[in-house]
């Protein structure tokens, strides 16, 4: 196999595992194994084949062992209608908003109304695929958010604190609704630079959120590009009166 490659047809994976092909069917059948249909066949993200062979204790393949080298290994990214093919739930997808407009994070839309499925921080898909990555931020003891074209992804209690709301509150909340007026552009322009490549962003930039007592607060803020997906960001903001 190569190792550029991100994908392995059934075959291929059981020849690596040292099993039938029926017996990779069965996972996929089953749902123990997540694999994309590509006509009459399918193809198996290799992240998913990592995460299920841990998840049931059996031997990760000596050829697969560089791709978890150094790193957590998490479900491959999919679309929420994507997860939720052959459920009772893929009924509402069609009329749903994030399938209209194939929105990579669905949660994004959350404030539309227009989503057809539960609260964000309930949804198996969020808690399946997006909550596993953003873990992290739980370890971090100052206010700490993950965002992605100007929502977040999730905060944790700090930052939920410093945004006057509940943690599960924070799940695709829009940052104008967090960045006080005059601070936005500076902040979105940050950002932007960042996703285009510009990582010389300065560490010591200072923004204001809104605050329901003063109006306005002052932060610190910092942005840190994630290794994957592209296009995802750690922001760390420390008030003021902490630094």
């Amino acid at each position: 196999m190569s190792v550029l490659s991100k994908t392995l047809s059934v075959s291929k994976a059981a020849a690596l595992c040292g099993v039938g092909r029926t017996t990779v069917g069965y996972w996929i059948r089953t749902k123990k194994l997540y694999a994309r249909r590509v006509g009459r066949n399918y193809i198996i993200p290799v992240e998913d084949l990592l995460l299920f062979l841990e998840n049931s204790g059996q031997q990760v393949p000596v050829e697969l062992s560089h791709q978890k080298a150094n790193r957590p290994i998490f479900r491959s990214f999919q679309n929420c209608w994507q997860h939720f093919e052959g459920s009772r739930h893929v009924r509402n997808c069609g009329e749903c908003i994030a399938f209209k407009n194939q929105l990579e994070a669905c949660f994004s839309a959350r404030d539309s109304g227009q989503l057809r499925c539960s609260e964000c921080y309930q949804c198996s898909y969020y808690l399946e695929t997006i909550n596993p990555r953003i873990q992290f931020i739980h370890q971090i003891n100052m206010p700490a958010a993950v965002i992605q074209d100007f929502h977040l992804w999730g905060g944790n209690v700090h930052c939920a604190e410093l945004c006057e709301v509940q943690p599960r509150d924070l799940v695709g909340m829009a940052i104008e609704k967090i960045v006080h007026a005059n601070s936005l552009a500076k902040i979105i322009g940050a950002i932007r630079k960042m996703m285009l490549g510009n990582l010389a962003f300065e560490n010591s930039c200072r923004i204001y959120v809104y605050n329901s007592q003063d109006g306005r607060r002052k932060i610190q803020v910092s942005i840190y590009p994630l290794r994957e997906p592209e296009g995802v960001f750690l922001v760390l903001g420390m008030p003021e009166y902490l630094s």
